[in-house]
């Protein structure tokens, strides 16, 4: 049995519809139902830990996203197992946008939009794939999808993450002592880590410095790892080209914030990719069902690491 457990209204009214469309009836249930009190595994965001805590047979904590910052995990620790949702649709529309996004700095296309409004004709140079180094801070299932697939283009492509990996065709970094190394030939730099308490603010000032002059930053990880005023001020300084932004601290991006306006920000508005709904709930119910019959969960999180 799977409960709902979410705070937010919105995504109570997602999660009852699609369930709803993708999942029997007699396999979820609504909080503080009789029902409940069955619940083995609980479809996740921003829930009600002390209710949760109320649930005698609940097991399982699974993520409605491939995100688990919503989720205090020091209080869940081993009470609970932890699941998120891995979907390939999901890596492939990441991967759909940020061509898009590498392409738009690759061949110049913030240039030509800033010369378009000044009504001037003038050509840029035409870079090839081979000539791009791309950086992708996090390799996981995402981040390593995202890598193998560039570098198969023909890109130079390096990957930063916590633990050494090894991907083909990809220049893999790890740790802080080889950040620097990574960072500094990074002409577009991605950002696809999960967000953690060790890396909130990471895009700051001091790793803007380390990158090359005139590089670019793509943010699809969480907006809290970006410090936005120094981004400002690396955008003033010409030490950033440029940024695409499509996750925010706060979200949706208040009306009156200066990214809006500003005219080397590119906002998106937390578009690059969701796995459809279809797959949501059918990981959740296949889980479910493992976490009833005691068998290893799909996608599940270390509690520790936070991803």
């Amino acid at each position: 049995m799977i409960v709902i457990a979410t705070t937010v209204p919105k995504v109570q009214k997602w999660l009852e519809d699609a369930l709803a469309e993708y999942a029997p009836q007699e396999a979820y249930c609504l909080a503080h139902s009789e029902q409940a009190q069955e619940a083995t595994t609980a479809i996740s965001w921003f829930p009600d830990l002390d209710y949760l805590e109320t649930l005698p047979n609940l097991k399982l904590i699974h993520s409605m996203a491939a995100g688990v910052e919503h989720l205090n995990l020091k209080r869940i620790g081993e009470r609970y197992a932890v699941c998120r949702v891995v979907d390939e649709s999901h890596q492939k529309g990441m991967y759909d946008y940020l061509q898009w996004c590498v392409l738009y700095y690759q061949r110049f296309f913030d240039v030509l939009i800033a010369q378009q409004q000044q009504q001037r004709w003038k050509q840029p140079p035409q870079k090839s794939s081979s000539d791009v180094k791309i950086g992708i801070m996090g390799l996981g299932q995402m981040g390593g999808f995202i890598a193998e697939k560039f570098a198969r283009l023909g890109y130079q492509v390096s990957g930063w993450s916590r633990s050494l990996k090894q991907i083909e065709g990809v220049s893999c970094y790890a740790g802080n002592a080889q950040k620097q190394a990574f960072l500094s030939q990074s002409e577009i730099l991605i950002n696809l880590l999960p967000l953690t308490e060790d890396n909130f603010g990471l895009l700051n000032i001091e790793l803007f410095n380390q990158l090359p002059q005139g590089a670019c930053i793509i943010n699809c990880g969480r907006g809290q790892h970006l410090n936005e005023q120094n981004l400002l001020e690396a955008l003033d300084s010409e030490q950033l080209r440029g940024a695409v932004l499509d996750v925010f601290a706060k979200e949706p991006l208040a009306p009156d914030h200066t990214f809006w306006q500003h005219p080397k920000v590119l906002v998106t508005p937390h578009v690059a990719s969701h796995a459809p709904w279809s797959a949501v709930i059918g990981q959740i119910l296949e889980n479910d069902h493992r976490v009833q019959q005691g068998l290893a969960l799909v996608n599940q999180v270390n509690v520790v690491n936070g991803y």
